[in-house]
């Protein structure tokens, strides 16, 4: 899919949310309680601050945008919105409960590739005002680092 250049920066902040995913994904199969363990206080410590910019920009524009254009849209953003408090409630519970590693990172591992597949494919359905104030959000985002 070409990437419109509206999302160039949420695009390329979901390559380093599917690298984590990855990270989480083998860590947990690893079965190394002390990595385990350690990745499970990192995301827990930084997952929210990392990921917030990206999650309102989206929540607050694309979101926003598309779910008044169609029920199907709509009932994405419903789904969208709610995934974005689930994998903010594991990032919480990780420490504690490290069984969590592989639901989380598969959870952002769907919800990553649900946004780039069926979301940002809408982008033509909005007006140029909209894509400007995309652009604007996410220009201003400070970058994000691996976790």
């Amino acid at each position: 899919m070409k990437i419109a250049n509206e999302l160039l920066i949420l695009t390329k902040e979901h390559n380093v949310s599917l690298s984590l995913t990855n990270n989480c994904v083998n860590t947990a199969k690893s079965n190394n309680a002390s990595n385990i363990k350690g990745l499970c206080l990192q995301i827990s410590k930084t997952f929210k601050s990392t990921f917030a910019e990206h999650c309102e920009t989206e929540e607050l524009t694309i979101f926003i945008f598309l779910k008044h254009k169609s029920d199907s849209l709509l009932k994405l953003y419903n789904q969208l919105i709610n995934e974005h408090q689930q994998l903010y409630q594991l990032a919480q519970y990780l420490p504690n409960h490290p069984e969590y590693l592989l639901t989380f990172g598969s959870l952002l591992k769907s919800h990553s590739r649900l946004e780039y597949r069926q979301l940002f494919t809408k982008i033509d359905l909005l007006s140029d005002g909209e894509k400007v104030a995309i652009i604007k959000s996410s220009a201003y985002h400070t970058p994000m680092l691996k976790i």
